[in-house]
């Protein structure tokens, strides 16, 4: 079997199991073009690691390739083309360079006041429709495209339950809500049944002026623009500004600061915590959980409370 047909076979098979495997297949088929279409046992060792190693400095794109190149050749020897995978199994660790912007309460009240410049008529957003949504990612812990994906059938607010379909990893989840969110989502869909946006119950919950689903790009436009009058940006010289995703990593870590001051188990707490925000295992969680100036002063609180109960349990 050549590589190029592997390869097609292999993308082919994860696709009939449901798989998107969008990243994976250009990787692979990148893979084919750069090796040649070899029989998959004439692959050595140093083609994997020139692929993989790339050209200038290391990045976590290196890790991805090796990834998806060790599931690939895994999938060969389990089907007897392959007696050994020619790759190493342990991928490089290449330092993770990224950090999420975790807005404040205050960040998060200006950009909220800023959604008044959207009040324009060739704006596609309405200022009152953006204050929802920025309300619900901060709220709920959605990912953006969730939120967008909502339809009406979707928002029970006699229940206070979001239903989530066929997000990321194929699940589906059901998100409670707390009751001032509730009520910012009933004052929105009053407002959208009194214009010409409302619609049948399947209909979108979040539409523009027009009355048209909200994309992805157009959202993430408006919080650019939302975030520079806000003056909500990193020191100058980092590489990445704050994110409209970011909200989801802020939404994570003020339910973990909320459970430390309530003297909750938090351990115990963080399945709840990944089940919540659709995630198939807790490490997924856990890349939102980063080291912040508030988070380590109540994880401090709860380890002096800790402290101090011991020393009065060995006085006794």
């Amino acid at each position: 079997m050549t590589l190029v047909e592997a390869v097609e076979n292999y993308i082919t098979l994860k696709r009939s199991l449901g798989a998107v495997f969008s990243a994976d297949a250009r990787i692979l088929r990148s893979f084919g073009r750069a090796v040649g279409d070899l029989p998959v046992d004439a692959i050595r060792r140093e083609n994997c690691q020139a692929f993989c190693r790339g050209t200038g400095p290391p990045s976590r794109f290196w890790e991805r390739k090796h990834y998806t190149l060790h599931a690939f050749f895994r999938h060969l020897v389990a089907r007897g083309h392959l007696t050994a995978a020619p790759l190493p199994q342990l991928a490089p660790r290449i330092p993770r360079m990224f950090q999420a912007h975790v807005y404040s309460r205050d960040e998060m009240r200006r950009l909220l006041e800023a959604t008044s410049i959207l009040d324009t008529p060739w704006s596609r957003l309405r200022p009152a429709t953006c204050r929802t949504l920025l309300l619900l990612l901060w709220g709920a812990g959605l990912r953006p495209g969730e939120a967008l994906r909502l339809r009406c059938c979707d928002v029970d607010l006699a229940a206070r339950i979001l239903v989530i379909w066929d997000t990321k990893f194929f699940k589906s989840r059901l998100v409670p809500i707390g009751t001032d969110l509730c009520r910012a989502l009933d004052l929105h869909r009053a407002a959208q049944h009194r214009s010409r946006a409302a619609g049948a119950m399947r209909a979108p919950f979040f539409c523009t002026r027009a009355g048209k689903p909200i994309s992805l790009a157009t959202l993430e436009k408006a919080f650019v623009r939302l975030r520079e009058h806000a003056g909500i940006r990193r020191p100058p010289g980092d590489r990445w500004q704050p994110r409209l995703h970011d909200l989801r990593h802020a939404f994570a870590l003020n339910r973990l600061i909320a459970w430390y001051r309530e003297g909750a188990d938090v351990q115990a707490c963080l399945p709840l915590l990944a089940t919540y925000m659709g995630h198939i295992n807790i490490s997924g969680t856990q890349t939102y959980l980063s080291m912040t100036p508030e988070l380590l002063a109540e994880a401090s609180r709860r380890f002096e409370r800790y402290a101090s109960i011991r020393k009065e349990d060995d006085r006794v």
